[in-house]
């Protein structure tokens, strides 16, 4: 396999786990809604987390150029599986995130990739227990089909190290060699209280992987 190193991702809004201030409790608020697709309250009135998420994503596409270069014209949109097998039924947010944004014409959805083992979740994994890139990788598949695109995001919820969307990203490496992978998380986690600022803070960064460690690093 072909692995590669690093990939350009975006994110919206931040929280802490450890923030126990009034804007860090609003950021986990707004966090388990964006993982639950619960209502959210906003200036246009109450909706769904994945509307709110591109509600803001519009808002930010709109204000800043890096931002709408970055997510680009019509893109294809590939959400990122969960830790789990999905059923049907099933709440995928990742899913629900790319519809809503397809629904506002930011792209195309086509769920190709599909997780068919189970893993532990990052969020609620110590540090040094998270599932690997490697272990990512090896839990999922991908369906082989053809694009009309050649610019492809990977659509996630929450971001916390990258790994799993590295592990996506090797899988579309793999079957569309030509294509340009990006990330695209609505919001990310901020494990040092001090770099936290804000629900609303979009970054453009990036997440390298680590072949020694078989581990990510992100930044910011």
């Amino acid at each position: 396999m072909n692995r590669l190193l690093e990939i350009r991702y975006c994110s919206l809004f931040s929280y802490c786990p450890r923030s126990s201030s009034e804007k860090g409790e609003l950021a986990k608020k707004v966090m388990k809604a964006i993982k639950n697709e619960l209502p959210v309250k906003s200036k246009l009135g109450e909706m769904f987390a994945s509307e709110f998420v591109v509600e803001t994503l519009k808002e930010t596409i709109r204000d800043d150029s890096d931002f709408r270069e970055f997510i680009g014209r019509n893109p294809i949109l590939i959400p990122v599986p969960r830790h789990f097998p999905i059923k049907r039924d099933y709440l995928w947010p990742s899913f629900q995130i790319a519809k809503a944004m397809e629904k506002e014409n930011l792209g195309v959805v086509k769920p190709l990739l599909e997780r068919i083992k189970v893993v532990s979740r990052s969020s609620l994994s110590p540090p040094g227990s998270r599932p690997s890139p490697i272990t990512h990788y090896r839990s999922m598949t991908i369906k082989r089909v053809s694009l009309m695109s050649q610019e492809i995001i990977l659509v996630d919820d929450i971001i916390t190290r990258g790994h799993t969307f590295i592990a996506s990203a090797w899988y579309i490496h793999e079957v569309f060699p030509d294509a340009q992978v990006k990330a695209f998380a609505a919001m990310r986690t901020i494990s040092n209280e001090s770099e936290f600022k804000r629900l609303i803070d979009p970054v453009i960064g990036k997440i390298k992987y680590r072949p020694i460690y078989d581990d990510c690093l992100r930044r910011p």
